[in-house]
């Protein structure tokens, strides 16, 4: 039981990785994950095959050995209490990019300045966002630079729309953090 409860949470953990490794500091990485996506259902069954498997036998009936004695006492490893920590934690993992967004802050700054800055608008084309997560990882990328007025972020578009102030950043700038995440910046306009 207890490798199969570890087997759905590697899997689980696999499942959302793609989502799982901006937070974890492996940002550059995240673009490189991209291709976990595709595996997802995959592993999301895998995890739940598993974790399945192992609530079957935890909960059939005991039998009772030769001598008609019941089992020796269970070591914590194979307790419901573990099982169902080891479930808990694959259900956190396995719906991540649902609540993700969460964990990332808005951190777009609006300049204040006498009178109407002059701001331009960038379009980017990223390559490799998969999920909501990759949406607010790329968002606060670039909210991290000075002179961003506004970000909207689409995976399911494959790209940004930034306002800034072109006095205070650059669309190298943009692109730079754009790929410091991982995604691929497949091009850049501004109006």
């Amino acid at each position: 039981m207890k490798a199969t409860g570890l087997l759905g949470i590697i899997t689980a953990f696999t499942s959302s990785l793609c989502c799982i490794a901006p937070l974890l500091a492996l940002g550059g990485m995240a673009g490189s994950l991209g291709w976990l996506e595709t595996a997802r259902p995959y592993t999301i069954t895998l995890s739940i095959g598993a974790l399945g498997w192992a609530w079957y036998n935890q909960l059939r009936p005991t039998t009772k050995d030769a001598c008609g004695c019941t089992p020796a006492k269970l070591s914590f490893w194979q307790t419901r209490r573990f099982l169902g920590i080891m479930t808990a934690m694959a259900v956190l993992l396995l719906t991540f990019p649902a609540y993700s967004n969460l964990l990332y802050q808005d951190k777009n700054q609006i300049t204040q300045q006498s009178g109407k800055p002059a701001q331009q608008i960038a379009y980017v084309t990223i390559k490799g966002m998969t999920c909501e997560g990759c949406e607010h990882h790329v968002k606060s990328e670039v909210g991290k630079l000075k002179g961003i007025a506004e970000t909207k972020v689409s995976y399911q578009q494959g790209n940004a729309v930034v306002k800034y102030d072109p006095k205070q950043t650059s669309t190298a700038e943009i692109k730079k953090a754009v790929a410091a995440t991982g995604y691929q910046v497949v091009s850049v306009k501004t109006n």
